[in-house]
Parts: C-alpha cells; structure tokens; sequence
C-alpha cells in the first residue's frame, strides 16, 4: 500500500517532535551541548520537510528547507504572515549553519548555545505545527 503524502509528513514530523524530545532533550541534561545543537537542527528540518510533504511540495535535499516552506505556505495558504515565517526561516538558518561545526568539533557550543537551540527549536516546531493544522 503506498504512503499518502500527508501520511509521509506526518510521519516526518512526529520523527522531529521524537528527536526533540527524547534526543535533545537528554543530550541537554547530559550537557552534551554540541550534541544538542546537531539533534536541534535535525528535527527543525525534518518537521519543516514533513510540512512541506503535507503541502504536497517534495522538499529540497538541504539541511535549511525554510524558505521553501515558506514560500510554499504564502502560495498555498492564506492567513499565515511573514510574522510568522520569518523567526521560522531564522531559527532553520541558524541551525543549519552551525550543524557542521557542531557535528566535527569545529566549535564548541555553550549551555547557553545549547538553551538557545533547544528553546528556538521547540519555538519553529510549534510555529510549524500550527501551520500545518490549517492544511488538515
């Protein structure tokens, strides 16, 4: 049997909200702080692809698919404004520039890098979520 799109984008994004919660969160009380910023990034992206999965758009092969997103919620969607895009767009920008140095030790990222990743990161999720429950 095969996989509606709106079955693979809600599979992609309950895949995110898992990383967050379970990876994240315990490389956070783990202090493994590079190790959040990595897991961070990941389920930001992946719940930005399911999203755009459930827009019926195949998403970009790259680590940063908000401004796809972003563009496919302002053709399809009305309601949604650049308010409301925009932290999403930044918070998936941020994350996906600091996922190589995270992911090779090129930086050490901080408890305080780390809180700012988790917490935007739970921020986009929810700010995604709540887009996609205007296409369901």
């Amino acid at each position: 049997m095969t996989e509606s799109m709106q079955d693979m984008g809600k599979r992609l994004i309950d895949a995110g909200e898992t990383i967050l919660r379970r990876d994240a969160r315990s490389a956070l009380d783990e202090q493994d702080y590079n190790m959040v910023v990595r897991r961070v990034q990941e389920a930001v992206e992946l719940t930005l692809k399911g999203a755009l999965k459930m827009l019926g758009a195949d998403y970009p092969r790259v680590h940063d698919p908000a401004p796809v997103f972003s563009q496919q919620v302002r053709q399809k969607l009305s309601g949604v404004s650049s308010d409301t895009l925009a932290p999403i767009e930044d918070v998936s920008l941020w994350l996906s520039q600091a996922r190589a140095p995270s992911f090779y030790f090129e930086r050490g990222y901080s408890e305080e890098d780390a809180h700012k990743a988790y917490d935007d990161g739970t921020f986009a999720i929810e700010e995604i979520k709540k887009i996609v429950k205007l296409i369901v």
